[in-house]
C-alpha cells in the first residue's frame, strides 16, 4: 500500500484526484475539515476577516504594552 497527501479545495462537493492514479485503483480516503468553513478571501467579507483576528487571545494577550517608542531623537531637538 502507498500513500499520497493531497490539499484541495472542495468545489461544488468535488476534489479532484492527480490524473497519475489509475481507473480502478483501490481508494481509501480520510477527509480532514475546520470546524467552521473559512470566508472566501475575495475582499468582499473584511469585517469579518478582522473580527476573527483576536479569535482565541486572552484579554492579556490584548493588553497594550505602554512602550511609547524611543521618544524624541536628539537631531529633532
Amino acid at each position: 500500500m502507498r500513500a499520497i497527501e493531497l490539499e484541495a479545495t472542495v468545489e461544488h462537493h468535488t476534489i479532484r484526484l492527480p490524473e497519475t492514479i489509475p481507473d480502478g485503483t483501490h481508494l481509501r480516503v480520510l477527509l480532514l475539515m475546520d470546524d467552521r468553513p473559512r470566508p472566501a478571501n475575495d475582499g468582499g467579507d473584511l469585517k469579518g476577516l478582522l473580527a476573527g483576528l483576536t479569535e482565541g487571545l486572552t484579554a492579556e494577550d490584548l493588553d497594550r504594552s505602554r512602550d511609547f517608542g524611543r521618544g524624541d531623537p536628539e537631531w529633532a531637538s
